[in-house]
Formats: structure tokens, sequence, C-alpha cells
């Protein structure tokens, strides 16, 4: 994810803050060592998030296309 240890779990404390129900949960280490779960709510939240990113993803898609054919087309009295 290209971002420190530190920062990672800021964020998932921020993310355990602002919500009205823990997002993460630490596990303890022990023989396996620690780590973090999501709890029932943050996979609620994370499901939520990407049903958003599709529905955005379909509202642009049309758009982003004319786009992209606009950004390539050649211009005019441009060499090839």
């Amino acid at each position: 994810m290209d971002m420190s240890y530190k920062r990672a779990w800021d964020l998932v404390d921020e993310l355990n803050r602002v919500c009205r129900q823990p997002v993460v949960e630490r596990q303890t280490g022990g023989k396996n060592g620690g780590g973090a779960a999501l709890t029932p709510f943050g996979e609620a939240l994370v499901a939520r998030y990407r049903r958003i990113e599709h529905t955005a993803a379909s509202a642009v898609k049309k758009e982003l296309a004319a786009l992209r054919s606009e950004i390539e087309k050649p211009r005019k009295g441009a060499a090839r």
C-alpha cells in the first residue's frame, strides 16, 4: 500500500474514532503474531464503499470514453 505501518494504524484508529462502531479490531500477538480484522460493521462499510465505487464508475463510463476519444484524436495538420 506504499505507506508506513504507523500511518496505516493511524488511519485505522481514525476510522474507528469517527464511526459509531469499530471498523477494525486489533488482535493481540501470540504464536502467529498479532494483526487486525474487520468487524461486521467494517465489512458492511467496505461493501457499501465498493457499491458506491461501482455506481460512480458506471455513471461516468460514457463520459470517460468520450474524453478518451477526444484526447486520442490526432491534431489537425499533424504529421503521422
